[in-house]
């Protein structure tokens, strides 16, 4: 019995030391202080020459909304457009760090 215990001890160990740790989840919060919607934002990795802009999922804000969007944990640039697919804000460079606040104003 305590052959088959110490068997079983060592595979949880085993399986606990293979797991990988989980992702670290960062959300930027962005306040729309415009007047007109934010129609989407787009988003790379830093320095990334060859890699282009990729639109972020749900990332319309109406005028005076506020919420968060969950972004990767590197550096990431944004560029935010309004309805007629002009750039309204641009972040370059953002190290995502926890309580990280976008405000797009006039």
């Amino acid at each position: 019995m305590n052959r088959l215990l110490s068997g079983i001890l060592a595979i949880v160990a085993l399986a606990a030391c293979t797991t990988t740790p989980a992702e670290r989840v960062l959300v930027l919060h962005i306040s729309n202080e415009l007047g007109r919607s934010i129609a989407k934002i787009h988003q790379k990795s830093c320095g990334d020459l060859e890699m282009s802009f990729e639109p972020i999922e749900r990332s319309h804000f109406a005028p005076g909304e506020e919420r968060g969007l969950v972004l990767p944990p590197t550096c990431v640039d944004l560029v935010a457009y309004d309805s007629r697919g002009r750039i309204v804000g641009e972040q370059r460079g953002l190290e995502m760090l926890p309580n990280a606040r976008w405000v797009l104003r006039r």
